[in-house]
């Protein structure tokens, strides 16, 4: 093999490359030989600074039980060191206190951020003038947006912040609901309304429960005598032009809106609510005289949509 590799190679340049990989060991085997004293020599200086560190154990141990014993007073090679304090000044010394305290400074910036979104929210947030409870499980749920801009044409700024506000709650009531769970919220937040003196005017249909129209005003006829909108449940929202309003197409023609008559209540006095009463009965004769004087002009001819016919039964204490 060496034979034929010399064949190959001319005499000269075997010779060099022959030279370098000797070269190349010389250099090596010089490394090794190199880490292999570097490494005695840490070890012996390990060892020897071992037998210092021995050394001076021993004699602090010695100096100790002198000291212990009464021999001596003090010592010469124990000393208690006492670390120098170093005063911080500028960015030190704020990079030091939030070191130390930075966990009480997160929280109490995270409390300052909360009570100031409590404040600012409150200060800015604009507060409803009145408020419409929409019980009719009949599709108006999907229409806030329309019903609140309604009722806002003909409320005044009762609470004087400088702006009209009129929020509609929506809690469509409907006792054949699949919806059990859904439907015992809105329950539950109805009669907690009811149970406040603010709330007058309600938006009903012919399957509100006959337990909750009984709590409305029936003789409205007496305060509108002659008006073919008005009957014993309300003001009749049988109006194609209100529908367009609402833009709700196929709005049913047995909406009504329904006023509560003042009662004593668990959370307030009849007077009480007898003044609540007379401010929604100013909006909605409002709202009954502009709706019949443009149903009248325009000879509105009312809606064809008729209302799903449900039996009726009682909410109140359902079992699951």
């Amino acid at each position: 093999m060496k034979d034929d590799k010399e064949k190959l190679i001319p005499d000269e340049d075997y010779e060099y490359e022959k030279k370098l990989a000797e070269q190349a060991r010389e250099r090596q085997r010089a490394l090794e030989e190199a880490e292999r004293r570097a490494m005695e020599e840490r070890a012996e200086y390990e060892k020897q600074q071992q037998k210092l560190r021995d050394k001076q154990i021993a004699q602090d141990k010695v100096e100790l039980m002198k000291l212990k014993t009464g021999v001596i007073e003090e010592s010469e090679t124990i000393r208690e060191e006492h670390e120098e304090k170093r005063e911080l000044h500028g960015k030190e010394k704020l990079a030091n206190f939030w070191y130390h305290n930075k966990i009480w400074i997160l929280f109490a910036a995270f409390i300052i951020g909360v009570v100031g979104f409590i404040v600012i929210d409150e200060i800015t947030r604009v507060r409803a003038d009145m408020n419409v409870m929409m019980i009719a499980n009949n599709g108006l749920a999907f229409r806030q947006e329309e019903l609140e801009k309604f009722f806002e044409k003909y409320c005044d700024d009762l609470n004087g912040d400088g702006q009209v506000k009129v929020s509609v709650m929506i809690m469509p009531l409907d006792p054949d609901s699949k919806d059990y769970q859904a439907q015992q919220g809105y329950q539950a937040k109805f009669i907690a309304q009811i149970q406040l003196p603010n709330d007058i005017l309600v938006i009903t249909d012919s399957n509100t429960e006959p337990d909750f129209m009984a709590m409305f005003k029936e003789d409205l006829d007496k305060d509108f005598p002659g008006n073919k909108y008005i009957d014993s449940a309300g003001l009749s929202f049988n109006m194609k032009l209100l529908a367009d309003e609402l833009k709700f197409e196929n709005m049913p023609n047995d909406v009504h809106l329904s006023l509560r008559t003042p009662v004593t209540t668990l959370g307030s006095s009849i007077d009480e609510m007898q003044k609540n009463y007379d401010q929604a009965f100013v909006v909605f004769e409002r709202i009954v005289n502009d709706l019949t004087r443009r149903a009248t002009e325009t000879n509105d001819p009312g809606l064809t949509t008729e209302p799903s016919a449900k039996p009726q039964k009682s909410m109140i204490n359902v079992d699951p």
